[in-house]
């Protein structure tokens, strides 16, 4: 089993190429069958048709509105840059109040710092149910491998892994105090982001000694050499999910407290290893 396509390369490839000087494309990037209802981060990719590359950078802001499925408007918000590769890429990420489980449109507005206008309004579907585990709920208690299990290089794809990322198995980690958990493969990564996404989470790790951190290589036989035989570890399963990377925090009482599908800013991740950290 290989998760679907990454959530970054799904949108790009979504646009066709055409002339210069055209609208830049907007696509929800977050995976189909993630979005739920009341707060959800939701990610936007900007993409230039006739580049087919992510558009944007640090500092920008998008502004969207949100709207039901006949076009009328529920609330504005504003989209953040987040890096997925530092300094190549990335994507712009909203925190929006979803009422219920509908079809919604979001139109764009970028307040000309883009440059060029976003286009028509894009389309996305919230469920009552998202596939993965979300905020609030229980974290599974997962009995994923560790070093005592295998050799490191059979655990993670990383080229330069932390082994303390590899001490515990995820029931462990939630088990025993609040834990940070990253689903991700460097390797096998189709959007590219996941190893990005274990470095900033290997670069913070020190600052926060109070939490546990689980690394978990999405998977479970990372040595083949056809894409087409990877196979993934239970955990994937158990956690619902439909992309990778992900990255969990849990609190004491091991309920997911933050999610984050595909890439994290600093900021984000700071505030919520700071809501569950020891002082």
């Amino acid at each position: 089993m290989r998760l679907v396509l990454g959530l970054v390369v799904a949108a790009v490839l979504l646009v066709g190429c055409s002339g210069a000087g055209s609208d830049l494309v907007a696509q929800v990037a977050s995976t189909n069958g993630s979005i739920g209802t009341g707060e959800q981060r939701i990610l936007v990719a900007v993409v230039d048709p006739a580049t087919n590359e992510l558009v944007g950078e640090p500092g920008v802001t998008v502004v969207a509105t949100l709207r039901d499925g006949i076009g009328s408007p529920l609330g504005e918000y504003t989209g953040e840059f987040v890096w997925t590769i530092p300094d190549v890429h990335g994507v712009f990420a909203f925190n929006m109040e979803i009422p219920g489980p509908a079809t919604y449109q979001l139109t764009m507005d970028d307040a000309g710092e883009l440059g060029r206008d976003l286009g028509p309004p894009i389309g996305f579907v919230a469920v009552d149910d998202p596939s993965q585990v979300s905020v609030g709920e229980k974290a599974p208690l997962s009995d994923t491998r560790t070093i005592e299990d295998a050799p490191l290089e059979e655990l993670t794809s990383d080229p330069t892994p932390d082994e303390a990322f590899y001490q515990m198995t995820v029931a462990e980690a939630v088990g025993s105090g609040p834990s940070v958990i990253v689903f991700a493969t460097p390797a096998w990564c189709q959007s590219q982001a996941c190893g990005p996404m274990l470095d900033q989470v290997a670069a913070i790790a020190d600052a926060y000694p109070s939490l546990n951190y689980v690394h978990v290589e999405v998977y479970e036989n990372i040595q083949v050499t056809d894409a087409n035989d990877l196979v993934a570890v239970p955990a994937v399963e158990e956690w619902g999910l439909p992309s990778e990377p992900w990255l969990y925090v849990t609190d004491e009482n091991g309920t997911v407290s933050a999610a984050f599908e595909g890439a994290v800013s600093e900021a984000e991740l700071t505030s919520a290893l700071e809501a569950v950290a020891s002082p």
